[in-house]
């Protein structure tokens, strides 16, 4: 990958031709140049480093520690799984944090999220008019992905309203796709 800024190698070649047989100015002149050359390349890190897409480890904690979501969960997953989320399931519970942040209100926007979150999957919001819905969700789900779904990590929520969650059997029955996770009336599953 070459760099978006000069190299080292190009501003010595813009030094005059009477001191370019001067191997000991073309060092001295080097020396602070490849420093500069190493701190940009550094910083150039940054970027990708701490991106929540391709950050791994400790830069996904500090990403953690700047949207406000720690990697142990305040519950015990089922199955026996640690409370401490491995990076996968952490980058997932990250991204929902900030989309529940940002998040409006409206289902349409709900439906975004979802997508971003889980490619493929969908999910359906039905209101049931007493500060409750029940909400049904298709996708491919890990357990510790059920749990933080069921806990309250990942699907924004309206404060003071309730949430029923469903997890129907795949396909679910639906007539305007045949999908892995919706199918028509020979393969869907009634809810």
């Amino acid at each position: 990958m070459s760099a978006p800024y000069p190299t080292t190698s190009y501003y010595l070649g813009l030094i005059t031709s009477e001191y370019q047989l001067s191997p000991k100015f073309l060092a001295w002149l080097a020396a602070p140049l490849s420093l500069l050359q190493d701190a940009s390349i550094c910083l150039d890190s940054f970027t990708a480093g701490f991106d929540l897409d391709t950050a791994i480890g400790p830069q996904l904690d500090v990403l953690g520690q700047i949207i406000g979501q720690s990697r142990t969960v305040a519950f015990q997953p089922s199955n026996n799984i640690s409370p401490t989320l491995n990076d996968a399931s952490y980058r997932i519970l990250l991204k929902a944090r900030i989309a529940q942040n940002q998040w409006q209100g409206t289902i349409d926007e709900l439906q975004g999220i979802w997508a971003r979150l889980f490619p493929g999957g969908q999910i359906s919001v039905i209101d049931s008019q007493n500060m409750s819905a029940n909400v049904i969700l298709t996708g491919a789900f890990t357990s510790i992905m059920i749990d933080l779904i069921v806990n309250g990590y990942i699907v924004p929520r309206p404060e003071g309203v309730l949430y029923n969650y469903l997890f129907p059997v795949l396909p679910a029955f639906g007539t305007d796709q045949n999908t892995a996770y919706i199918g028509g009336p020979d393969r869907g599953h009634l809810i």
